[in-house]
C-alpha cells in the first residue's frame, strides 16, 4: 500500500498527471480533425513537465510543507525526470515544422515570464492584478489547439478559432477550483477571481464560462450534433467538480480528479 501511495505522490507532484491532461486536450484537437498522429501531443507532454517543474522551482516558497517536503527528499528523482524530458523535447523538436515552433514562441515567453520577473520592472506576469487565470487559459488554449494544427499543416481559420474560444474558456473553467482551493494563501495584490468576488460567484463564472462554451458550438460548420450531447454530458460532470470545489480543498482533488477531466474528455472521444 505504501509503495503504491508513493508512486501516487510521485506521478501527481512530479507534474506527470497534469502533463497527460495537457497530452490528451493536444490529442483531442487532432482527432477533431481526424489527425491521427502522437509527435505533437508527446512533444506537449514532455514540455509541459519542464514547464511546470520550472514553474515550481521558482516559486518554492510558496508551494504547501507536504509538496516542498516531498520534493526535498526526491531532488535526485525529479532531476532525472527533467533531464529526460529535456532530452525527449529536443528529439522531438528536430521533427518539429518551424511555423509550429514559431507558434509557441508567445506561450513559451508567457510561461518565462510568468514566474521569472521582468528586469527593468522587477515583477512577473503572474503578479500583475487578475492576470493569473487568463495568462494559463491563453497559454493552454494556444499550446493544445493552436500548435498541433499547425504542425500539422491545418490552416487557421474560423472554425479552429472557435476551438481556441472554446478550449480557453474550458481551461479557465477548471482553473478556478485551484484559485478557490489557494484563496488563502494567495497574496491579496494577486487579485484572484474568488479573492475578487468571492467564492459562490466564482463557481457560477465558471459555470456561465462553460455554458457559452457550448453555445458556440452551434457555430461551427459543419455542425456535428452527436458531439453536441457528449459536449454536454462532459461539462456538466466538469462544473460538478467546479461545485464541490472548497477552501483548503484536499490536495489530490485539484491536482488529481479536476485535472483528470481532460484525460477521461479524451476516452470519451476515443469511445
Amino acid at each position: 500500500m505504501q509503495l503504491i501511495k508513493s508512486f501516487f505522490n510521485f506521478y501527481i507532484l512530479s507534474n506527470i498527471h497534469v502533463a497527460l491532461a495537457a497530452f490528451s486536450l493536444t490529442k483531442i484537437t487532432l482527432l477533431s480533425f481526424e489527425i491521427d498522429e502522437n509527435k505533437s501531443p508527446l512533444f506537449v507532454f514532455f514540455a509541459t513537465i519542464i514547464s511546470y517543474n520550472f514553474i515550481r522551482f521558482f516559486k518554492i516558497n510558496e508551494i504547501d510543507l507536504f509538496s516542498m517536503s516531498w520534493i526535498n527528499k526526491h531532488k535526485m528523482v525529479l532531476i532525472i525526470l527533467n533531464i529526460i524530458s529535456v532530452s525527449f523535447l529536443i528529439g522531438y523538436s528536430l521533427t518539429i515544422r518551424i511555423s509550429a515552433l514559431l507558434v509557441l514562441v508567445p506561450f513559451a515567453f508567457t510561461t518565462f515570464f510568468y514566474i521569472v520577473p521582468f528586469r527593468f520592472k522587477n515583477i512577473n506576469l503572474r503578479s500583475i492584478a487578475s492576470l493569473k487565470l487568463f495568462l494559463i487559459a491563453f497559454t493552454w488554449a494556444g499550446i493544445t489547439v493552436i500548435f498541433p494544427l499547425v504542425q500539422n499543416g491545418v490552416f487557421i481559420e474560423k472554425s479552429i478559432m472557435i476551438i481556441f474560444l472554446q478550449r480557453f474558456l474550458f481551461v479557465l473553467a477548471i482553473t478556478i477550483p485551484f484559485d478557490i482551493r489557494d484563496m488563502q494563501d494567495d497574496k491579496n495584490q494577486l487579485k484572484t477571481m474568488p479573492q475578487l468576488f468571492g467564492v459562490v460567484k466564482s463557481k457560477i463564472i465558471a459555470g456561465f464560462a462553460l455554458l457559452i462554451l457550448i453555445i458556440i458550438e452551434f457555430l461551427k460548420v459543419p455542425f456535428d450534433r452527436s458531439n453536441i450531447f457528449e459536449l454536454i454530458y462532459l461539462l456538466t460532470i466538469t462544473f460538478l467538480f467546479i461545485v464541490f470545489s472548497k477552501e483548503n480543498q484536499n490536495r489530490y482533488y485539484t491536482t488529481f480528479w479536476i485535472e483528470s477531466i481532460p484525460i477521461f474528455w479524451l476516452l470519451l472521444v476515443i469511445l
